[in-house]
């Protein structure tokens, strides 16, 4: 009883490899929608640090994350974004 067990517990849910596939030359654009007190403030800050990130991220700033609505996410999708990201 305690091989099955131990065979069970090698590969747990973080330790899975997952395939990955890429295709060359391709990059995922990707919508933020982020909070204007906090992560809209983390963004201005990688920026005053001189950070950079992808430029195809595109950043939204809304007066509180908790103001996003589910027709936001799905009107980005419809426009052909390939990932929404909601930062709060």
């Amino acid at each position: 009883m305690e091989q099955s067990l131990q065979g069970a517990n090698e590969l747990s849910g973080s330790e899975r490899e997952v395939p990955c596939i890429t295709l060359p030359g391709w990059e995922p654009s990707i919508l933020v929608f982020a909070c204007h007190y906090c992560a809209f403030a983390a963004a201005d800050l990688a920026g005053v640090m001189r950070l950079s990130y992808s430029p195809n991220v595109r950043i939204i700033r809304l007066p509180c994350s908790g103001k996003i609505d589910h027709i936001y996410v799905l009107r980005a999708f419809e426009r052909g974004v390939d990932g929404v990201f909601v930062a709060g």
